[in-house]
Parts: C-alpha cells; structure tokens; sequence
C-alpha cells in the first residue's frame, strides 16, 4: 500500500461516513498498513482536531507525484 492509497481511503471515509472520527479510525487502520517510514503522517491526521480540512490539503497535492 502506498501513501496515496491510504489518502485515498480517507476520503472515501469522509464521503460515505461524513464523520471526523471515522476519519480518525481509517487512518489509525491505514497506519498500521504502510511502512514504518510513512505512517508518521497518518498519525498526524489521526490526532489532528480538524482531520477533514488535513486530508483535503494533502489530496491537492497528490496529484504532483
């Protein structure tokens, strides 16, 4: 799995649940999937307080890679 991946799950839990704390609980699971180099930044938006406004952020700049 790859990072883009794991954002991309995150969205799709921000547009079937429209909760922050599902949010939340998809990117702990996504944490535990990518390598250990990656998954600061799931944590990150797992303790972040507005993790929806974190993940649209970094989505804009997915397209870059």
């Amino acid at each position: 799995m790859t990072l883009t991946d794991a954002i991309i799950v995150l969205l799709l839990a921000e547009k079937i649940h429209g909760t922050e704390e599902a949010i939340r609980s998809a990117a702990k699971n996504m944490a535990k999937r990518l390598p250990r180099s990656k998954r600061g930044l799931m944590y990150d938006i797992a303790g972040s307080k507005s993790p929806r406004d974190l993940i649209r952020h970094i989505a804009l700049g997915l397209g870059d890679e």
